[in-house]
């Protein structure tokens, strides 16, 4: 991919690395060169440069000992930032069952079938964007600015790791507790939606620290 606008370069740099970064064309540790990055999308090493910094800022790159390379998380960094998401997203979903809209319910029934759908035919890419989107809906509901740009953050960093590490692996009821989630929010039920969240996303540390562990056993 290469830019083809002139305005704007250093976000539409932005936008096509941190897509190659989290569709795995990157390998966690990699050196990033700044020339080379500019000379495959064709510009100058300006906007590449701040391309990248933007990039550090949503820790999806670091800079150590002079060079840039793409993170490279541990398992300590996986279990913190799993931490932070499961408190984060029992309180969007307690704010959205009072802000929620019912073109987002609608969303959210939408995004289930579609869920359904792909994970009888294992397509683990498509399903981890709708993994996404599900949450994505959920927080937006929350109409809460700074715990949308708190989950932000954070979201990109568990999708980083979920396709660099466990390459889109899902546990068996995450669909049906996406199902439960979508009824406790229209019924009203914040215990049981926010409990449900915490376990969800617990399970989903619970995933990857196990695949982790597998690979490193083998």
């Amino acid at each position: 991919m290469r830019i083809i606008k002139p305005e704007s370069l250093h976000l539409q740099a932005y936008a096509i690395l941190k897509g190659e970064i989290l569709e795995g064309e990157y390998r966690p540790g990699e050196r990033i060169v700044e020339a080379k990055i500019a000379n495959k999308l064709g510009i100058s090493r300006g906007p590449v440069r701040e391309a990248i910094r933007m990039l550090i800022q949503d820790g999806l790159l670091t800079y150590n000992d002079g060079y840039v390379r793409v993170y490279q998380p541990t398992l300590e960094d996986v279990v913190d930032i799993f931490q932070c998401r499961e408190s984060l997203e029992a309180l969007a979903v307690s704010l959205a069952i009072e802000q929620i809209t019912d073109n987002e319910k609608k969303q959210l029934a939408n995004n289930l079938e579609l869920t359904y759908h792909a994970y009888q035919q294992k397509k683990s890419i498509e399903l981890s964007k709708l993994d996404q989107e599900f949450h994505d809906i959920i927080i937006q509901a929350s109409r809460n600015k700074q715990l949308i740009e708190l989950l932000d953050v954070i979201r990109t960093k568990i999708h980083y790791m979920r396709i660099t590490m466990v390459q889109g692996e899902f546990y068996p009821s995450f669909v049906s507790e996406h199902e439960k989630l979508i009824q406790f929010l229209v019924d009203g039920k914040e215990t049981k939606a926010t409990t449900l969240m915490k376990t969800h996303i617990q399970k989903g540390l619970e995933g990857v620290l196990m695949h982790i562990g597998n690979v490193q056993s083998r």
